[in-house]
């Protein structure tokens, strides 16, 4: 029983962490959305507005980019807290094993977008 205690703790404290990050550097229209999921990591152009489906071991998370800024407006997580972050630069759905970082085109190692 401990040990799912630590476990949940643990998830909680990075989805904590994460909500601080995003609230530090709120998006103001960031070149590239990086997913990273179980199957694999995607980036997605900011300036294109859409929503993209992804798959978690709970099912299809949908992200919603629009203006520049990205959010979770479906999950089939029970809490639903990713949804509930709004729009935000860093986007988590720990039990679906989801998360979305908005980042500055030339940051990092994204060499081409995806969709």
């Amino acid at each position: 029983m401990k040990l799912r205690w630590l476990g949940d703790g643990a998830a909680a404290a990075i989805y904590i962490l994460s909500i601080i990050l995003s609230l530090m550097s709120v998006s103001s229209g960031g070149d590239i959305l990086t997913v990273e999921t179980e199957s694999g990591t995607f980036a997605y152009s900011m300036n294109e507005n859409g929503i993209y489906s992804f798959e978690g071991p709970l099912g299809i998370t949908e992200i919603e980019i629009k203006d520049g800024r990205a959010r979770v407006v479906s999950s089939p997580c029970r809490n639903g807290l990713c949804m509930q972050s709004g729009w935000s630069s860093t986007l988590c759905c720990l039990p679906n094993r989801i998360i979305a970082t908005t980042r500055l085109n030339g940051e990092g190692g994204v060499d081409a977008v995806s969709g």
